[in-house]
């Protein structure tokens, strides 16, 4: 009884989860899409297009937990990347979803916790270096003279932070002996946190041995949010006939991204959406039928969409349990009851 009550927790608490997002959407929204005309082609493409971004986002995960030496399958990339994706969005900000991922992964590798912990916190930290790397080239090379001040200054502090970013990256990977003594130290004197946080630190040298894995993991982060901003363009044009170019996109939706992570919201609603609004408004020349928030919220549901195909896969990929789950049922009827 007990091993069933737990199969229903892990299958009944990611669909509950899905239901109360769908269900926090505003109304006004859904009539909105529902009523404009709309370019049907366009919009399957958009989730289509940020199905695969997503999808890529887990095997570049699963790269890096393979470069720390952790075995680790497609399957479990899939399965533990959807359930963290879902779990985006119910807490702060869209790296919320990475608490409870490294949780997991953890439990799974129980030999190599502070690896895997290791392998979830570097991952994101490329993910979003190839945000502001993306926001960066965008505005620095797409821009026009028409581009207001706002957006430029953006630019220059992602400019910043990109540089400063793949510095400390470099040096964490490359130093030389001195960090490796430090990290001993650590190991040695720091109680309670210092031997996992070495440990974390040995396995991002790890990377030493694989010379082509940064440029990888960066190149495919970029590939990512390109995508992503790509699916938005791809949102405007299937409600929008006269909607912003998708060189305005590229300049406005990375930024906007970047916002969404913040720890402010639960997986950034509300942040990134009102930072599209604001930025769009920024821009000249678009068109005054054009709504940035019904765009931005049918991207909302986009994603949402992706974290209902995520509870599918994870229910599937526990056959056994799931199988275990029909054959207590069965019991229990067969019981009588």
């Amino acid at each position: 009884m007990k091993r069933f009550l737990l199969i229903l927790v892990r299958i009944g608490l990611p669909m509950a989860l899905l239901v109360y997002l769908l269900a926090s959407v505003q109304r006004e929204d859904y009539v909105d899409f529902w009523n404009r005309p709309k370019r049907w082609e366009l919009l399957a493409a958009a989730q289509a297009v940020a199905l695969v971004a997503i999808v890529i986002s887990f095997l570049r995960w699963q790269l890096l937990v393979r470069c720390f030496e952790i075995p680790f399958t497609t399957r479990e990339a899939l399965r533990l990347g959807f359930l963290g994706y879902l779990m985006n969005f119910v807490s702060l900000g869209s790296v919320g979803g990475d608490f409870f991922k490294a949780i997991l992964v953890a439990r799974e590798k129980r030999s190599k916790r502070p690896e895997a912990v290791a392998s979830v916190l570097l991952d994101r930290a490329v993910g979003l270096l190839g945000l502001i790397l993306l926001a960066w080239f965008c505005i620095q090379f797409l821009a026009t003279e028409q581009v207001p001040p706002l957006i430029v200054r953006l630019g220059l502090a992602a400019g910043v932070l990109s540089l400063l970013s793949v510095v400390s990256l470099l040096l964490l990977v490359y130093a030389g002996n001195w960090l490796n003594r430090l990290i001993k130290w650590l190991a040695r004197n720091i109680p309670w946190i210092g031997m996992p946080v070495a440990r974390m630190a040995v396995a991002v040298r790890l990377l030493r041995k694989y010379p082509t894995s940064i440029p990888i993991l960066i190149a495919s982060s970029v590939l990512v949010h390109a995508m992503l901003t790509a699916s938005v363009y791809l949102v405007s044009r299937g409600l929008y006939p006269k909607s912003p170019t998708l060189q305005q996109h590229m300049m406005v939706i990375p930024p906007a991204m970047a916002a969404g992570a913040l720890p402010i919201a639960p997986g950034g609603l509300g942040v990134q959406e009102g930072a599209i609004v604001g930025l769009f408004q920024a821009l000249p020349d678009v068109d005054s039928e054009y709504s940035s928030v019904l765009v931005a919220a049918v991207f909302r549901l986009v994603t949402l969409a992706i974290a209902g195909a995520g509870v599918a896969y994870y229910i599937a990929s526990h056959g056994k349990e799931w199988q275990y789950f029909q054959q207590a049922t069965a019991g229990e009827k067969q019981d009588g009851f």
